[in-house]
């Protein structure tokens, strides 16, 4: 019975932790809304910020609209529901692709973790060194720092 129990428990907590949705907008490099209005933060990702960041910005959100734009997301929540704005903060996936993974291997966003979601932040690290050992996206220059240097 206790086993039993401790299955169906972590069932339901799977369950409470993922859900699909649609991608009606990317925002910019970082964040989407979905179509039912809701706005969604990727965890562990900073994307540079769109109008003052140099071209990063506008690759970062390029490669979003290519990644999730009008598709059927499945959202995973860590800890966290919400950040400070009321954005959902999750993990995104267009099938089994991992989207802030993909972002961070590509050198279009770099990691930025706040606790207490930062279960995947040492694959998210290791994804960040191979693209700067790669120097891929902004990694590819040495002016990367400057678009995070004002916070």
């Amino acid at each position: 019975m206790h086993l039993f129990k401790r299955l169906t428990d972590w069932f339901r907590s799977e369950e409470d932790t993922h859900e699909v949705a649609t991608v009606q907008h990317v925002i910019d490099g970082d964040s989407v809304r979905l179509t039912d209005g809701r706005q969604v933060r990727y965890i562990g990702v900073d994307a540079a910020e769109l109008g003052s960041d140099g071209p990063w910005a506008e690759a970062a959100k390029a490669a979003n609209i290519r990644l999730v734009q009008g598709k059927r997301v499945r959202l995973e929540r860590e800890v966290s529901e919400t950040d400070r704005y009321g954005r959902l903060l999750r993990h995104v996936y267009v099938g089994d692709r991992w989207v802030n993974g993909a972002l961070v291997a590509a050198g279009l966003t770099r990691v930025r973790l706040y606790a207490p979601d930062v279960q995947r932040g040492p694959e998210m690290v290791k994804l960040q060194e191979e693209a700067q050992r790669r120097r891929r996206g902004m990694w590819r220059q040495r002016v990367w720092w400057r678009f995070w240097e004002k916070q």
